[in-house]
């Protein structure tokens, strides 16, 4: 007779039950976890079926532990046994539900850079600024409540009216309006002194602060406030947004082409667009960045192509091919500019994708730091100096190298140059270190859903994350950035004043969509 007591029964049963609870826990736990990986439709095969069976085998080790020899007389080691089953369980668990809500902030970060077009009512359809002469007393909007605020009649009037209802709302009382026929004759009146306060886009004062007329504009007024008018401001606002006259028709934008069969195995063009200052996703803007990213999913390759902003190329909204700069495209939707910038390379541009550099910075510190090949040293607006030569660059330089145009004599045209030099690092880096993307996927995500909004399907997205992880291949990135000269010219969106344009090169054109053929049918850029 043994003078050990058993588990057998008493405190026994008490413990199998504990116990049974303990596994039938960690059980769904684990199937908590696979199902997630499993459903995210990102992670390749192989790392799925490593989870599995390591959540198997801890499974089963602890079951081993809880279970095996419950009918011998309690001992240190079965003490030992049973607490370190629990301590196994819990970890277990809590790295399980890590995971889950890990994999779960992945999926929320794909579903927000995905351009929802549903969800109309939650984008900015534009931004109005109320303004005043630079020497009026009025310092905030109910400073203006009395005023007689100018509007222009036109494509932006009911962004105009919804303003003005915002204005009336905060101040109180039903402000007094007038409508002239457009923002140059607002804009005068205020400089006249015949209005004490106009509402304009800012986009439009953006188009105008360019012109030879209106250049230092923004030093002759004073801006009180803006006010982000979206569809749900526009809802009882008679009319159709963006509506001209009938002596003002425009030709149709086609819209965004999806390819057939895939981002992963069929050739696509993607319209990178968007400011290096913006941080609110605009359905309608002037753009600082114009890029095509040509991409070859067969062959590893893409083709970076800077566009010049002031690029002056006709406009796709215009009947008789009335010729703007490139950033104006995009007041009139990224349809627009991605019809334009296919026009002048005669190609098809498929997808878009609206850059914020604001997240940029947290994109380059969750990879790691970035290398860029840096061709001539110079200091940015932030006191920030770069050598010439390879650098490596943390998150908050990476930011300042990528916005800084001042230092260059071609301004604009460098700037572009590099932010592809900052694209292709990352992507370099990206695809370089499998192990620092997949110990930071959702840091990265996170930052990327900071970062943009695209057009790309969400099964598109996650294809393209599990071809890359799969078997994370060196892609071969190539860049190019057509030039022109300078020039002086009126614009379909300004035609009654001239602005500064940069006019064609008609080689570098050519040159261009020469590059761009050969990356689509799959040939070798040297």
């Amino acid at each position: 007779m043994s003078s050990g007591k058993t588990h057998e029964n008493g405190t026994g049963g008490l413990w199998k039950a504990f116990a049974a609870i303990v596994f039938l826990i960690q059980a769904i736990a684990s199937a908590i976890l696979c199902v997630r990986a499993f459903s995210l439709g990102m992670i390749p095969d192989k790392y799925l079926f490593g989870l599995v069976i390591a959540m198997w085998i801890l499974l089963m080790v602890t079951a081993l532990l809880l279970f095996v020899g419950v009918r011998r007389p309690v001992s240190a080691s079965f003490i030992v046994k049973r607490l370190f089953a629990l301590l196994l369980a819990a970890f277990v668990c809590f790295t399980s539900m890590t995971g889950y809500k890990a994999l779960s902030s992945v999926r929320t970060a794909v579903n927000e850079v995905v351009a929802d077009k549903t969800a109309s009512g939650e984008a900015i359809v534009s931004t109005m600024n109320l303004y005043v002469a630079a020497k009026d007393r009025a310092r905030s909007s109910s400073d203006c409540k009395s005023y007689v605020i100018g509007i222009a009649s036109g494509e932006n009037v009911r962004s105009s009216k919804a303003a003005l209802n915002k204005l009336s709302m905060e101040t109180g009382t039903a402000v007094r309006s007038k409508e002239y026929a457009s923002e140059e004759d607002l804009i005068l009146a205020l400089y006249r002194g015949t209005l004490q306060a106009v509402i304009i886009s800012s986009a439009k004062a953006e188009v105008l602060s360019d012109t030879e007329e209106f250049e230092g504009f923004t030093g002759k007024v004073r801006l009180i406030k803006e006010y982000d008018i979206t569809e749900a401001d526009l809802e009882f606002i008679p009319g159709k947004e963006g509506e001209t006259s009938e002596t003002e028709a425009t030709n149709p934008i086609q819209s965004e082409q999806a390819v057939e069969g895939g981002i992963t195995t069929t050739p696509f063009i993607l319209y990178v667009s968007g400011s290096d200052t913006r941080n609110k996703q605009f359905r309608t803007s002037r753009s600082d960045v114009n890029i095509l990213m040509v991409v070859n999913p067969n062959t590893k390759q893409i083709l970076l192509l800077n566009t010049p902003r002031d690029y002056y190329i006709p406009n796709p909204k215009s009947t008789e091919g009335e010729r703007d700069k490139l950033t104006h495209l995009g007041l009139y939707g990224v349809g627009c500019s991605m019809q334009g910038l296919g026009d002048l390379y005669g190609c098809t541009v498929n997808y878009s994708v609206q850059i914020n550099f604001t997240g940029l910075e947290t994109l380059v510190d969750e990879l790691g730091g970035i290398t860029v090949d840096n061709p001539q040293a110079f200091k940015a607006y932030n006191g920030t100096s770069f050598k010439k030569g390879k650098i490596s660059l943390n998150g908050k330089e990476a930011l300042a190298y990528a916005r800084e145009r001042h230092s260059f004599t071609s301004g604009d045209n460098m700037r572009g140059q590099n932010q592809m030099r900052i694209i292709t690092a990352i992507i370099n880096k990206a695809t370089s270190s499998k192990s620092k993307v997949l110990m930071n996927y959702s840091g990265i995500l996170k930052a990327l859903s900071g970062m943009f909004k695209t057009s790309v399907p969400s099964s598109d997205i996650e294809k393209l994350v599990k071809m890359q992880l799969n078997d994370m291949a060196q892609w071969k990135i190539t860049s190019y950035a057509v030039t022109g000269k300078n020039g002086s010219e009126t614009t379909y969106s300004s035609p009654n004043y001239k602005a500064y344009v940069m006019l064609p090169d008609d080689r570098a054109v050519a040159e261009a969509a020469f590059r761009i053929r050969k990356v689509m049918d799959g040939k070798t850029l040297k």
